[in-house]
């Protein structure tokens, strides 16, 4: 079963493009960094390494998996379901079904067992948009970076849908979207403009509140505090730091650590509003990709014999500096929602 009339969509993060591509086919054509900022994505976490010691801590520029598609669907009034299968053939008929009924499926897969993906690592946490499957071949979406349309085995398919290796693992999960409001199909433009600030709004909530050591600006001065050591810390930063940078700049994030995406959301926002009052914002928030971007470089290019002890005091430098900024535009940003729905800030 191969969906005939389906177009895929591109786009740099998994979850979103995944997001994207189920709303296109379903009818409602919205641009990637718009359901970024409508699922309220950007954050910043900290969980911890299995093995402290030897590998760092799993340092993540955005809210938890699946969650922004919640977020993003519930902000636009499409009804996103969500199911996780026993076992693999349940998993796959599960799969054929929704296709069948002519619905493309978001699929949680860990990228070691996908036979187009670069890396060679386990990571359980990636989504892809399946939009044909038989007994032999998979069709998908992927990221840009993966190379978008591909056509892969089935049974390399059943096997990355099936693990419970890597980070945050879902094994056999499956989402689609079921239904969309039919103003979301004849004014988008209208639903967008009507939500955009309530997302803006809510984020920024979210930003400003002490959530935790994990989670947020104070994750991300713990990890300000601790980088500055990784050199003495870690068994082999050689490997590990370089890791970290790569990760941010490209794994899934389109760039700074899912600043970038959210940078390009405030862009959208202040054209569909032609609203001046985010002009500063979006300025603000394009110096902080900037800064986030300089902090990557600086963790790619690291060697320890190599002036390392001095990089990485920079990237902690950097890092406090960002987190600083950050609160100081997410504050600003919370008055001005208050402002726009005539509350006290």
């Amino acid at each position: 079963m191969r969906l005939a009339t389906f177009q895929p969509q591109l786009g740099v993060h998994c979850e979103t493009t995944t997001l994207r591509n189920m709303l296109h086919h379903a009818g409602a054509g919205i641009s990637e960094a718009m359901l970024f900022g409508l699922g309220q994505g950007i954050d910043f976490q900290y969980w911890d390494s299995p093995h402290p010691g030897h590998a760092t801590p799993m340092l993540t520029g955005r809210i938890e998996p699946a969650l922004l598609s919640r977020n993003a669907c519930a902000a636009l009034g499409a009804t996103l379901r969500e199911s996780r299968s026993p076992d693999s053939e349940s998993a796959s008929a599960a799969a054929a079904e929704l296709l069948a009924a002519g619905h493309v499926v978001g699929v949680s897969v860990d990228i070691f067992h996908l036979d187009y993906f670069s890396s060679r690592s386990h990571f359980a946490s990636h989504y892809i948009a399946l939009y044909g499957l038989d007994d032999s071949l998979a069709h998908v979406v992927d990221t840009e970076q993966q190379g978008g349309a591909q056509t892969l085995p089935a049974e390399s398919l059943r096997r990355a849908r099936a693990s419970d290796e890597g980070f945050m693992p879902s094994p056999h999960l499956h989402l689609y979207v079921e239904e969309l409001p039919e103003r979301l199909t004849t004014d988008t433009d209208a639903v967008l403009r009507e939500q955009i600030w309530h997302a803006l709004r809510q984020t920024a909530q979210r930003m400003t509140e002490d959530r935790g050591p994990r989670f947020g600006l104070r994750a991300m001065r713990r990890a300000a505090s601790e980088i500055a050591g990784w050199g003495d810390t870690l068994a082999s930063p050689d490997e590990t730091v370089p890791g970290v940078g790569r990760f941010w700049r490209f794994a899934g994030t389109g760039g700074a650590n899912f600043r970038t995406l959210y940078t390009a959301f405030l862009r959208e926002a202040r054209q569909r509003y032609d609203d001046p009052e985010l002009d500063p914002l979006v300025e603000d928030f394009d110096d902080v990709r900037r800064q986030w971007d300089q902090a990557i470089d600086l963790l790619t290019a690291y060697r320890r014999a190599d002036d390392g002890p001095r990089r990485l005091k920079a990237v902690a430098a950097l890092l406090e500096a960002i987190a600083d900024a950050e609160q100081a535009l997410f504050e600003r940003l919370l008055v001005s929602a208050a402002k726009r729905a005539g509350e006290p800030a």
